[in-house]
């Protein structure tokens, strides 16, 4: 009877409805999750079946809930966050180091010269001589313990921007193996949901790393490309990514796809454009900074020495050695330099004398040009030094928040719309429930009438 059968597809797509609702509520809090609906329609009555009102109902497809502009956005946001977030790290442990008075080189200088000003009370004592020597090691100690933590922080960047490239590739032939997965599922007539949702997952966590383009082809493929067109995967390929040294040591990006290998600009934005973009706008030019000052300091000290007399009524010695190259770093203290060889006295004839001493400490204000900062003293340039960190810090950290604020927007939005919500998925509970319970009294219904009609002969 029609009725039966129309009870028994009714019965049918609930029973469908309810084990999608169970299948979204068992997942609610799975990450990357995207709530599923079933689609139904009704099926038309037979032809030539005049007074029949249909044959009940079918389950066209089940559906992810999805809308890609919002999953777009994801994408979007996630690259800036990735960004911002990657640099704030290192930024935030470069302040602290700059700006800590127990290893700040501003902080040195105002011992090294202070020990001076200490030595012009008496310019002969030993003690007071010893105690600029020892200033002056300590100065250079925080100047070469400064340039070794930039040096640690480049090796940290290398080491992480391997790995980073590292997951890219991973990532770009994973995607590449779930546009091929969906493709076979889809042509099975298998429900492909998790499949879609993995690969979703995949490309938020790429563009997290790298900025991305994505388009869906006709068949349902993610072909992704970097902003400058470069692919990274087409359908089921996927490209390469590798990395290696210029000449001048400098690290460079090479994509190998489909056999021809194209140059990798470092603007690729997300964490790995964070790392690029730290070594080359906030380590290299701080390097060059302090190696500058370094050197201008050096000169000066040396040359000021070079114009004085020692206790023994000696040219003055060098009291600083600046090697860019050497291994122990940029600032050494000559080291076969005694007290009695500081150069303080303006006379050969006047150990007493302390006219170069003060011309020594008078350097503390006279301006060296330094790479970077002009023309400034050695204080101002260690303070202008930690300043600009502190305003790149304080930059990235406003630019770190909004697009952490953005990503989160883009996500609870994305959320509103293929999260699961359990109360919903409740009334579905229930209304599925009754639906099917109803079409069971159908069918039981149909059934009575059909063994009354068999009662009649």
């Amino acid at each position: 009877m029609d009725m039966i059968n129309i009870g028994y597809s009714g019965a049918s797509a609930a029973q469908v409805q309810l084990n999608v609702t169970a299948q979204n509520t068992a997942n609610a809090m799975t990450p990357g999750y995207t709530r599923q609906v079933a689609m139904t329609s009704t099926i038309g009555a037979s032809g030539g079946a005049v007074n029949s009102a249909g044959n009940g109902v079918q389950v066209d497809s089940i559906c992810r809930v999805s809308n890609q502009y919002l999953v777009n956005q994801v994408w979007y946001a996630a690259s800036d966050n990735g960004f911002y977030s990657t640099q704030q790290q290192y930024l935030t442990q470069l302040e602290t180091v700059l700006s800590d008075p127990n290893s700040s080189l501003s902080g040195g200088f105002d011992n090294f010269f202070a020990a001076l000003n200490e030595a012009s009370a008496n310019p002969d004592d030993s003690a007071l001589r010893q105690q600029v020597i020892s200033e002056a090691n300590a100065l250079a100690l925080r100047f070469n313990n400064t340039c070794d933590y930039i040096q640690s922080q480049s090796d940290e960047l290398l080491s992480q921007e391997q790995a980073t490239i590292a997951q890219i590739n991973s990532l770009t032939t994973g995607i590449a193996g779930y546009n091929q997965q969906i493709a076979e599922a889809e042509a099975n007539g298998d429900n492909a949901a998790a499949l879609y949702d993995a690969r979703d997952q995949m490309v938020q966590q790429l563009s997290g790393l790298v900025d991305v383009q994505v388009q869906i082809d006709d068949r349902g493929n993610y072909n992704i490309s970097l902003p400058n067109g470069q692919p990274l995967v087409s359908g089921q390929d996927c490209s390469t990514i590798a990395m290696s040294s210029n000449a001048d040591g400098t690290p460079c990006m090479e994509l190998t796809f489909a056999g021809t290998t194209y140059s990798m600009t470092e603007d690729t934005g997300g964490s790995l454009g964070a790392l690029f973009t730290y070594q080359s706008d906030v380590l290299d030019p701080m390097t060059a900074t302090i190696n500058s000052i370094a050197e201008q300091f050096t000169n000066a000290v040396n040359s000021q020495l070079a114009a004085g007399y020692d206790l023994n009524g000696n040219p003055g010695a060098p009291l600083f050695i600046y090697d860019p190259a050497s291994p122990d770093g940029p600032l050494l203290v000559n080291p076969d330099i005694s007290e009695d060889e500081l150069a303080f006295s303006g006379s050969p004839d006047e150990t007493g004398n302390s006219d170069n001493l003060q011309a020594l400490i008078n350097i503390s204000t006279e301006p060296m040009e330094i790479e970077g900062l002009g023309s400034v003293t050695v204080g101002n340039a260690c303070s202008t030094l930690i300043s600009n960190i502190g305003i790149y810090s304080r930059q990235n950290q406003t630019e770190a928040q909004s697009a952490s604020n953005v990503y989160n927007e883009a996500q609870n939005q994305q959320m509103s719309v293929s999260g699961v919500s359990m109360d919903e998925e409740a009334v579905n509970l229930i209304t599925y429930t009754q639906i099917y319970q109803a079409n069971l009294k159908v069918i039981s219904t149909g059934a009575e009438i059909f063994d009354s009609v068999l009662e009649m002969f």
